[in-house]
């Protein structure tokens, strides 16, 4: 009798542990979410918020021996982010948040140039101008000292940025300097 029971036993651990799923399965995708709560949403340069809110930053045209070493840069470019709009909070707080994926290289927290013939031995650093001298921001993780610039009684706030490319490699090759970044705003 004990052995029936035992066998019995055994023959439906065997049959549940088929009909349970594993869970060391393939990963066929991923969702991603994203969005923020708040009542603030200032239009940005003009614009509203989203997708399709690009502003183009002209680094120029500039010439491979201009990279003497590495850590040279190009002369920076600055660029603006003006927030305006009957939905800009007065006396909110608004800074900003650099995705940390996508073109960014964890390795030197700039952005990796992208295109079918990209230059070689370059990226695009992006700097705060909010100080007596604009200072690097590391892409790829949150900044220790975010700009915050206030929404003033006429509804408008800028934060404002520098870029330059910058040479990673001791050669710089010509071809293509594009890239982008997407970033949020955070209102408080």
């Amino acid at each position: 009798m004990k052995r029936n029971t035992l066998l019995s036993m055994a023959t439906s651990g065997i049959m549940l542990a088929a009909l349970i799923p594993t869970f060391a399965q393939a990963t066929d995708g991923v969702v991603k979410f994203s969005g923020s709560i708040s009542d603030v949403t200032c239009d940005i340069n003009g614009k509203a918020p989203g997708e399709g809110n690009e502003i183009n930053v002209e680094l120029g045209t500039v010439k491979p021996t201009v990279f003497e070493e590495i850590g040279t840069t190009s002369p920076l470019k600055p660029f603006v982010l003006n927030l305006s709009g009957a939905n800009c909070t007065i006396g909110s707080n608004v800074s900003i948040e650099f995705d940390q994926l996508g073109n960014v290289d964890p390795a030197s927290g700039n952005l990796k140039l992208i295109g079918s013939k990209p230059a070689t031995g370059v990226q695009i650093q992006i700097y705060n101008d909010h100080g007596a001298k604009p200072q690097k921001i590391v892409l790829g993780q949150a900044e220790a000292t975010p700009q915050i610039a206030k929404v003033s009684t006429g509804k408008t706030a800028t934060l404002k940025y520098q870029a330059a490319y910058v040479s990673t490699e001791a050669t710089v090759g010509a071809g293509s300097g594009v890239s982008y970044i997407r970033y949020t705003l955070a209102y408080q």
